[in-house]
């Protein structure tokens, strides 16, 4: 049974960790817009630093964090093949986008976007079983 409901666990786990990682991206770049609002000329590093954090925190350390964490909760060991495509996928798919969010207040990342993440959760997650 564990094998077929697999990929609902990918899927459900990579929902969590892109809405995560989307709030993360979306609160931490309206920060920096802010920032960089009340200081038009540009005299404070306060905005670079916390377009740095914000883009470490997002693709690079939450995405991989959640997708293991949220898989050993639901029981599955060895996702190895999960963490590490759907993180580097998030990585280019994110980084790619983040001209949305960077300039635009109230933006979000293209759709196409956000449901392929959730696919690739879906698929990858009983294709790590394959490498053990």
């Amino acid at each position: 049974m564990s094998r077929a409901v697999q990929p609902l666990k990918g899927a459900a786990v990579t929902v969590v960790a892109v809405l995560v990682c989307h709030l993360v991206l979306s609160a931490g770049y309206a920060i920096a817009r802010d920032q960089k609002g009340r200081d038009p000329d540009g005299g404070s590093w306060i905005s670079a630093e916390i377009h740095l954090v914000t883009f470490v925190l997002g693709p690079l350390l939450v995405m991989p964090l959640l997708l293991w964490a949220g898989m050993r909760i639901l029981g599955e060991r060895d996702n190895y093949l999960l963490i590490i495509v759907g993180s580097l996928l998030w990585l280019l798919g994110a980084g790619y986008n983040l001209n949305h969010l960077q300039y635009t207040p109230g933006a979000h990342l293209p759709v196409p976007l956000l449901a392929g993440m959730v696919a690739v959760g879906a698929l990858l997650a009983p294709a790590s079983r394959l490498f053990r």
